[in-house]
């Protein structure tokens, strides 16, 4: 399970028996949400929540941030879902400790 980003307590991750289209699962705290990222001709379109029937939904304030996160981080993010599942690269994790406007 490669951890993408540490973002002001927020976790994005992806799982390793992970499936199309790319996306990515956001903890904070006890929450979980996945945010799909909707690409057309290699290019974010749109970003869309998706709800774990087992997890709690990100709080409000969460969501716009990860979303505003997960829209600035898109094609970072593209670059390391095809590291790891196409070429079978480790992904490092960061930790991101200014906030993305």
């Amino acid at each position: 399970m490669p951890k993408l980003y540490e973002y002001f307590g927020m976790v994005f991750l992806m799982f390793s028996n992970e499936h199309s289209p790319i996306h990515v699962h956001v903890r904070y705290g006890s929450y979980e949400s996945v945010l799909e990222l909707i690409m057309l001709e290699g290019q974010l379109v749109d970003v869309v929540f998706r709800k774990l029937s087992n997890k709690r939904v990100l709080p409000l304030a969460q969501q716009r941030e990860a979303e505003v996160f997960v829209r600035a981080k898109a094609m970072d993010i593209v670059r390391k879902w095809n590291d790891y599942f196409v070429l079978h690269k480790h992904v490092a994790p960061e930790r991101i400790t200014k906030r993305i406007k």
